[in-house]
């Protein structure tokens, strides 16, 4: 429960017995910051920049929170800081987040939006409820999700393999994947992996590639991401389900 940890080495070198050599101390702070890749700066930090470890202006890099309070836009209560760092790992560590793909502010709203940040309160009583699956093989899904708070058992390959993980870990990035409308004749573009996600409206649009657009409609069945795993909630789950 502490906040400090002593980093050691086992130091085996020349004659004698190995003894532990201490390399430093790290502390939760710097733990987030890690995961979340922005610096936390307080009045009793020396303001240095984690990526080039240089001396910054003490205002330089001073989060704003005031855009993370509106907990009551969300049918799911999460604290600013948790939000923050959901939206900084997006941002950073799935591409499609990326800045070069949608802007901060976007993300932002998505995030806030209120059926984004979604639970799954877990029954002890019936561990394996429909309910508790996230993702199940072969049931064709059109989502994104980053796990926030809890833990989650997956179940992948022929073999069935298990393992869990917990916060900030992702699935479904393939479900966002829009693939690019090619000119091909009405039998090739059955393969096409739309998802769900579009309106009737945007099919329309994507689908206008000849004269022919009702012929086009129906020759191409509308398909989603099928996983080959299973994620199944084994606590109290917290998610972002986009």
């Amino acid at each position: 429960k502490s906040h400090l940890a002593i980093v050691q080495k086992v130091n085996n070198e020349g004659e004698g017995d190995p003894f532990y050599e201490v390399l430093g101390l790290v502390t939760l702070e710097d733990v987030i910051e890690e995961i979340i890749k922005s610096e936390i700066l307080d009045e009793s930090d020396l303001y240095t920049d984690n990526s080039n470890r240089k001396k910054v202006a003490p205002n330089k890099n001073k989060r704003d929170f005031s855009a993370f309070k509106h907990e009551s836009e969300s049918k799911v209560k999460v604290s600013p800081q948790l939000l923050l760092a959901a939206h900084r790992f997006l941002a950073t560590e799935v591409t499609l987040f990326s800045q070069s793909q949608i802007s901060d502010k976007v993300l932002l709203r998505i995030l806030r939006h209120p059926d984004v940040i979604q639970e799954i309160k877990f029954n002890e009583s019936d561990k394996r409820s429909p309910h508790h699956y996230v993702y199940q093989r072969g049931k064709p899904v059109d989502y994104f999700v980053l796990i926030l708070q809890g833990r989650v058992e997956v179940e992948a390959g022929n073999e069935n393999m298990k393992f869990e993980t917990g916060p900030f870990s992702f699935y479904g990035v393939m479900a966002l994947n829009a693939p690019t409308l090619e000119f091909r004749s009405p039998s090739h573009l059955s393969g096409l992996n739309r998802t769900a996600s579009l309106s009737g409206a945007d099919r329309t649009e994507s689908l206008s590639v000849s004269g022919s657009n009702s012929q086009l409609n129906n020759s191409i069945p509308s398909q989603q991401y099928t996983p080959d795993f299973y994620v199944r909630a084994l606590t109290d789950l917290q998610f972002v389900k986009v």
